[in-house]
């Protein structure tokens, strides 16, 4: 229909009739009467002493020049209607990649949750020292609260101001999750069943001083920390030092009180510098680089492991590596023990495992730190997969509800599994969530009030097994001032219910936990140390 369209208007725009009026005016002339111009566009020609409904020649253009483009774009979406039924996904353009500024950066981050409302919602979890708002990008079927029975999920990048590549690759994961809602099995499927929560820039002060400073090769000395030049992973309360380098900075502050709000299951950072998945712990009490292994060692090796063998090259013996003049690191698998590579104090990763339910690795995604923006289109090939099956792996272990007898849910229940020193803790719907390798456990409830229960359950591989509790009130009670004042929860410190049901600095509380360090701890806490980072010649990741 529309070339037989194109076809009629090509004859009548060459129609010699028509064609004798088309005589464009003398360049030299002056326009003398734009009411005549005007009337003469307007009304119908008279051809033969009769008025006809043929329009002008400048209307016949302009009527040929839409048909033209409604061919096109009839044939564009021909071929993505194509693309689409093949491929079953969209995919990005390399034209699209390039490094946003903070303004940028926040631009498409409202851009994309005011086009995709249904699935994107976009909030802040407080401020940076130079008054810049840490985004947080909540991906969902249902954004705005916890689901019962959804496991929470969250990825942060660019802790380090230097390292570029994880705040790109996460920009472009939104892009991809939220255009991809809907037309990809598989995208569809991780945004209906998981609540994801995606934080491009953890030091966006950082990372405009970075941007200024792209061409100098000590770019890393000054933009690495924050504003405060605070190295924003040596800062996080540790389980085997005291504080020894100031308090909290207000990015870490907000990261600790947002991992005690939401009840996180999985997560990970994103880092550059190296080439490797790095798992807790990140040290030991020697300070010394050797391994030190977490009570879930094994299901930190598997959640590590599922990303660096998704992603080409990370896992082979020699990955390619860019830097010549950083010295090539070799890891087994493409993963690592973090206190084995270096002992690191203060960091995230191991104040996720040890202060809340949360199992959090680093990921370092290549020796470079800002690389030129031709080539993120190659690290978002070379990332992608990694970073979907790395999210599918909160959905491995066991999950299910803890409920009293009247079928309410019974929050901050503890599950403990047999021969592991290390339990989890139900949310305030009663849900939870426990990570696991394949195997048969034993799995023990308790809460305060009632009889503990024990059920037994088999993990399979790619299948989690769900396991729900009943829980009978004890008859007879311990008097209040019996019972152990810090016995409960382990090492978890209340916030006194500042997180529970509120809304407080752009963090959505729903679902939370009361766990996490209070205000009057943190600001007890005096920093983190360090042990070797000023005797290496080269910029460390991590």
């Amino acid at each position: 229909m529309l070339r037989a369209k194109l076809f009629v208007l090509s004859l009548i725009l060459y129609n010699p009739i028509l064609s004798s009026s088309a005589k464009p005016p003398d360049k030299g002339a002056k326009k003398i009467s734009t009411d005549k111009e005007n009337k003469h566009e307007t009304e119908p020609n008279t051809i033969n002493g009769k008025k006809g409904s043929f329009a002008t020649i400048k209307d016949i253009k302009h009527k040929l020049a839409i048909a033209k483009e409604e061919l096109k774009d009839h044939s564009q979406e021909g071929a993505k209607d194509l693309e689409k039924d093949s491929k079953t996904e969209i995919s990005e353009k390399n034209s699209s990649f390039r490094h946003h500024n903070y303004e940028e950066m926040t631009w498409l981050l409202k851009e994309y949750s005011r086009k995709y409302s249904k699935i994107a919602r976009l909030y802040d979890i407080g401020t940076s020292v130079q008054n810049r708002k840490l985004w947080v990008m909540e991906i969902s079927n249902n954004p705005g609260k916890h689901e019962p029975g959804e496991p929470e999920f969250k990825y942060v990048a660019n802790m380090h101001g230097d390292e570029a590549i994880g705040r790109e690759m996460l920009l472009h994961l939104i892009r991809y999750l939220c255009k991809n809602y809907g037309v990809n099995e598989r995208v569809t499927s991780i945004v209906d069943t998981t609540r994801i929560h995606i934080m491009p820039s953890m030091n966006p002060d950082g990372y405009e001083l970075a941007a200024t400073l792209a061409d100098d090769e000590d770019i890393w000395k000054s933009s690495r920390p924050n504003a405060n030049g605070i190295d924003l992973n040596r800062n996080f309360p540790d389980q085997f030092f005291p504080s020894t380098n100031g308090p909290p900075q207000p990015e870490t502050r907000a990261v600790m009180k947002w991992i005690s709000s939401i009840p996180f299951v999985l997560s990970a950072s994103l880092h550059s510098g190296a080439l490797v998945a790095n798992y807790p712990y990140d040290d030991n009490p020697s300070g010394q680089s050797v391994y030190s292994a977490t009570p879930d060692d094994d299901v930190f090796r598997q959640i590590a492991r599922a990303y660096s063998e998704a992603h080409p090259t990370m896992h082979l013996a020699n990955a390619p590596w860019k830097c010549k003049e950083i010295p090539r690191e070799h890891f087994i698998d493409g993963i690592t023990n973090g206190a084995k590579w270096f002992s690191v104090s203060g960091g995230m990763q191991d104040y996720n495992y040890v202060h809340s339910n949360c199992f959090d690795i680093t990921l370092e995604l290549g020796c470079q730190k800002f690389p030129n923006a031709s080539e993120l289109p190659e690290y978002w090939q070379e990332n992608k997969e990694a970073l979907l099956s790395y999210i599918e792996q909160v959905h491995s272990g066991v999950h299910g509800f803890v409920k009293d007898q009247d079928g309410k849910p019974v929050d901050e229940a503890r599950i403990a599994v047999s021969n592991r020193r290390h339990d989890v803790f139900s949310a305030n719907d009663g849900d939870f969530w426990r990570l696991l390798v394949p195997g048969s456990y034993d799995i023990t409830v308790s809460a305060k009030g009632f009889e503990q229960e024990t059920k037994s359950c088999t993990v399979l591989p790619d299948k989690p097994a769900t396991l729900n509790f009943t829980l009978t009130r004890m008859r007879m009670r311990e008097p209040r001032h019996q019972l152990q004042q810090d016995s409960w929860p382990r090492d978890r410190v209340s916030h006194g219910g500042e997180f529970r049901h509120t809304q407080e600095d752009g963090v959505s509380q729903s679902g939370g936990l009361r766990r996490g360090l209070d205000d009057e701890r943190a600001d007890d806490f005096d920093g983190m140390r360090s042990f070797g980072r000023s005797a290496r010649i080269f910029p460390r990741p991590k």
